[in-house]
């Protein structure tokens, strides 16, 4: 997924935030990409977000949960490192990072890209801040957050199948088929989780694509597919027309 905004030196690339373990090659298309911009734009800094995850200090994320999803999620989920304890996280990362304790994956698009711009010193910059995202991501309701938990622990095989098909339509360039997969996983068809995900941080970042417009240097903006398609994508919100780059070419 891979486009020119007419009359501009702007390209949208949609990426995969993680590949299946079982497929991780990148398609020629995305490192072409990576070669012709002179400067390139990401959503955020990924890990930059680690320390927003984190409740304040003496409240539980045990008390939030329904005793039943909590007694499921705590025992599997990690002991060390950022994400852990389950307790201190809110409940929105929890709801946000679950679903990839339930795939076997490796690095996508963003963190290959991000060492070969450091290795050759191609700038780049950000969409968004980590406080941005978790005030968008708090925006989802406890009681979504709670329903979209449940949905994930009645078939911990879906994620997993839906990052598979996923990159098949990825693969393809198919943003149409892209966005059905996705919209056939039950946590995505939670209005206030796709809204906080995808929705209000499209409309957010609009304004600053808007204002690369007018840039002399080849611009390449990546974010994820799924912002790319569908209803409310960041192109719609862009308002700019668009041309799809061959992915062959």
């Amino acid at each position: 997924m891979y486009f020119q905004l007419t009359g501009t030196h702007v390209r949208l690339l949609g990426s995969m935030h993680l590949f299946p373990a079982s497929n991780p090659r990148l398609p020629a298309w995305v490192p072409n990409a990576f070669e012709w911009a002179e400067t390139l734009v990401f959503e955020s800094d990924a890990l930059a977000i680690l320390p927003y995850l984190k409740r304040d200090a003496g409240t539980s994320l045990e008390h939030e949960l329904p005793a039943d999803v909590w007694r499921r999620l705590d025992p599997s989920w990690p002991t060390a490192g950022p994400l852990a304890p389950l307790s201190e996280l809110h409940a929105w990362a929890a709801l946000v990072v679950a679903p990839t304790l339930c795939q076997r994956v490796v690095e996508g698009v963003e963190p290959r890209m991000l060492r070969v711009a450091a290795a050759q010193a191609k700038p780049h910059r950000y969409l968004e801040t980590a406080a941005e995202i978790a005030a968008s991501l708090e925006t989802i309701p406890l009681q979504t957050v709670c329903t979209g938990l449940e949905l994930l622990l009645a078939d911990l095989t879906e994620p997993q199948r839906t990052l598979e098909r996923m990159q098949d339509a990825w693969l393809q360039g198919d943003a149409e088929a892209l966005y059905s997969i996705a919209t056939e996983s039950p946590m995505f068809r939670l209005p206030g989780v796709r809204s906080a995900l995808l929705e209000s941080r499209n409309r957010a970042w609009a304004s600053h694509v808007r204002g690369l417009l007018d840039s002399p240097q080849r611009t390449l903006v990546v974010v994820g597919a799924l912002h790319l398609a569908g209803p409310g994508s960041l192109i719609e919100a862009v308002g700019h027309a668009v041309e799809p780059i061959p992915l062959n070419g």
